[in-house]
Formats: C-alpha cells, structure tokens, sequence
C-alpha cells in the first residue's frame, strides 16, 4: 500500500532523527580523540559508519513508499546501533590498552571503565568498585558521565525510541492490513515476552515466584 504524501523533509521533526544526529556528532566527537595506531582507526572508522547508518537509514526509510519498507529501514538503523552500543562496551571494559587512561575518553581519572574510585559512606574514605554502567538512566543524560559512557546512553536511548516507533508502525501496518504473517508472529511474540518481563518485575518486587504448577508463592 502507497503511503500518503509526507513532508519530504518531515522525518527532521521526528525526536529519533534528533537524538540519532546528536549521536553521530558525539560519536566523532569521541573517535577523534583516538590515538592514530592502526587498530584504533579502523574501530574509530566503523564507530563512525555505524553512527552514520543510524541516522541515514531514518531517512531512508521515511522516503520510501510502504510502511513495511519504513519499518525495515528501522530495523537496519537499530542494528547499526547495537553495534556501536557493543563497541562502547568494549572500550569501557578495557579492550583497547592505548583507551586506557585517556580522561577525554574513559573519564577524569582515565583508567579503565571496570573499577572506579567513590567516597564510602560519607566517611572520606575513598574505595574503588565497579561502575554498572547499565543501570544508569539514559535520561536525563548525566554530562558528566564519561564520554563513552555518555555514547553509550544514547544508545540505550535511541534503542528504546526504535523500539516505541517500530511499534506504532505494526498498528499502522495491521490497521492497513499490510503486515505480512510473519510480521504478526513476531508482534504477537514480542507481547508475550514484554508481558513476561513486566510479570518478572513484579514478582521481584513483592519477593515472589511462580511455580511450575502456575500458583504464585512469597520466596522464603
């Protein structure tokens, strides 16, 4: 099915374009502190490729001319940035000895992103642990995270924004009757393990589980 006309430059308006222009931009804002050895600039050069197909397959997809191709489109521009999220990852875990130490990078310490140095309990002691980067909140974005932490948030961000668009597009695509059988299958999948999780949660939350037989009991 046709789309009807859009705004030829309308996808400029859509938040994920925004955040996905801000990630490119941080992303050689951070590639270019690199030192020039040979591995650092491939990675730099693919960081910077992944960064760009972010935002150029949103553009693509916009111009095309079915909601399928559009959500298609998407999916490359999620893929794109996985990777670079797993790249980030890599730095911060130390993967690259000549990252280590760079404060423009990894830090106002340097060192690597598996240990860092926090005041224990207001003592004025200091004592190094581990920083979980992943449970830190994309938004508000804290500036004075890391630089590659900071690339990585965004990330998460643009992860979660793909996500909330890709499904607003497969209620289009229904409402069309457009979406393909296979397409169904997965929405209906994707339910199921989104309704999992949130029932995971919960369980969590309240100290219960669910046993084999289906009843729900408080953890001892």
């Amino acid at each position: 099915m046709i789309k009807p006309t859009r705004k030829p430059y309308g996808y400029r308006e859509l938040l994920v374009y925004k955040k996905a222009e801000e990630l490119q931009w941080d992303c050689v804002g951070l590639t270019h502190q690199f030192p020039r050895t040979k591995t650092l600039v491939a990675l730099a050069d693919q960081m910077d490729r992944s960064a760009r197909s972010v935002k150029q397959n949103i553009v693509e997809g916009w111009k095309r001319n079915s909601s399928k191709e559009y959500y298609d489109f998407l999916g490359f521009s999620m893929g794109a940035n996985s990777e670079l999220e797993e790249d980030c990852d890599d730095i911060w875990k130390g993967m690259y000895p000549e990252l280590v130490g760079l404060k423009g990078i990894m830090g106002e310490r340097g060192g690597t992103g598996k240990m860092e140095e926090r005041e224990v309990g207001g003592t004025g002691h200091r004592s190094s642990v581990r920083m979980d980067i992943e449970s830190l909140p994309f938004y508000p974005l804290d500036p004075h995270l890391p630089a590659v932490v900071c690339l990585k948030l965004r990330c998460k961000e643009l992860n979660f924004l793909f996500d909330r668009l890709q499904k607003s597009l497969l209620t289009k695509m229904e409402s069309e009757q457009t979406l393909s059988a296979a397409d169904k299958f997965q929405r209906i999948k994707r339910q199921e393990h989104g309704d999992k999780k949130i029932e995971q949660e919960l369980l969590n939350r309240y100290s219960l589980k669910r046993l084999e037989n289906g009843q729900v009991v408080k953890v001892e």
